[in-house]
């Protein structure tokens, strides 16, 4: 059985997009039980808990393993790579500092955005471009999410003839399963809902003007709020008069995020720099509009069902706002939602994960076969027996 090392380190920030990926992918794998592939998680000790009563192997991350420590350990790792324990390494974040020590190993690179190339300053910017060229380089294959992520790597990143491999994400949720209890911090009524970390990417200020137009609706916004941004949102909702209105109750549990989604009236997400978008699909998958801005992966994800800001003027929202809630009205169309939603599976995700896998490997050893020397002898590869 081959190992594949899949780098689940993102789950220590388990309430948002990269964590859910790196815990929905995981499962996934595991669920699917391929017979060629031992899924081998590299996750800190407390992370495994995620995986309890499955059968895994794990490998637990340290601090020398992490570049540029690491680089200093490799030419000497690589001359005993017959011992190294896994085949493949699949790092499923490009900000990662874990990469094999064994410099022959074939790398999967995720990259899920250049969300950076939006906000962050010119230096900040060609020093990025540098570190995330360096692991390019390095990897065997690229993957991401969505068309739009992987035009933008194309252009930006010199790809050296390797692939680039689209493999959308599924939905996090069971939309299915009902919650019944309501939030402790939301009072009755209607309301609206948004969620994800609380950064400048996601745009969430303009739907404080937004509120003060839909006097009807309280506007919760979930998420962790650790970045400045989320403080001057509240002063924004406060000279606004509008604190009973526009609700930022920070990180919540998974059944209400659940209930959020299964009771709100519309989902909103002006967000102005999206790899995929989870939280898009998510909503849909429970039936409900979603109102998002026309900008990077969205229009991908959301489809033809989901109804686009293309400007923010707060009275240009309201109108697009109004005109979509009239709309989803029509027979049928949380029905086409549901359905929308459905088409992105962690499963159908972890079966082309698998398959990429399995060709990377049988393509790697092919180029080892064709380039060994004359008389030269294959070393047996050692991988890690399945584990309690």
């Amino acid at each position: 059985m081959t190992a594949v090392v899949i780098d689940a380190q993102r789950l220590r920030t388990i309430h948002c997009g990269l964590g859910q990926f790196c815990l929905h992918l995981c499962q996934a794998v595991l669920e699917a039980d391929d017979s060629d592939i031992e899924p081998v998680l590299l996750a800190r000790p407390q992370d495994q808990a995620y995986f309890s009563g499955r059968r895994v192997r794990f490998l637990a991350p340290t601090d020398w393993q992490r570049e540029p420590v690491a680089s200093l350990v490799r030419p000497y790792v690589t001359a005993f790579r017959r011992h190294r324990g896994y085949d493949l390494w699949h790092t499923t974040h490009q900000d990662s500092k874990h990469l094999p020590l064994d410099a022959s190993v074939p790398l999967v690179l995720t990259i899920h955005d250049l969300s950076f190339l939006r906000q962050k300053s010119p230096v900040t910017i060609r020093r990025r471009l540098r570190t995330l060229q360096a692991k390019v380089n390095r990897a065997t294959v690229i993957t991401t999410a969505s068309h739009h992520a992987a035009h933008e790597i194309s252009e930006h990143i010199n790809l050296q003839g390797k692939s680039i491999e689209v493999i959308p994400h599924g939905v996090c949720i069971k939309a299915d399963e009902r919650v019944d209890r309501r939030p402790s911090f939301l009072p009755p009524g209607r309301f609206l809902f948004s969620i994800s970390d609380i950064t400048v990417k996601k745009n969430f200020h303009v739907l404080v003007a937004l509120a003060a137009k839909l006097p009807e609706y309280r506007i919760v916004i979930a998420g962790n709020k650790r970045d400045p941004y989320a403080d001057e949102i509240q002063r924004q909702v406060q000279a606004a008069n509008l604190v009973d209105r526009v609700l930022l109750p920070g990180v919540v549990t998974d059944q209400d995020r659940q209930w959020l989604y299964q009771n709100c009236d519309a989902f909103l997400f002006p967000s102005l720099s999206e790899g995929f978008g989870l939280p898009v699909i998510e909503a849909m998958a429970c039936g409900q509009p979603v109102f998002v801005s026309d900008l990077t992966s969205l229009p991908e994800v959301g489809g033809t069902l989901a109804f686009y800001w293309r400007d923010f003027d707060p009275a240009e929202m309201e109108r697009v706002f109004r005109a979509g809630m009239r709309a989803a009205e029509a027979p049928g169309y949380a029905t086409s939602l549901r359905e929308h939603a459905a088409t992105f599976s962690w499963s159908r995700a972890a079966e082309q994960y698998l398959t990429l896998y399995k060709r990377t490997l049988a393509a790697t050893a092919m180029r080892s076969v064709t380039h060994q020397p004359r008389g030269a002898s294959t070393l047996p590869q050692l991988g890690l027996r399945r584990g309690a």
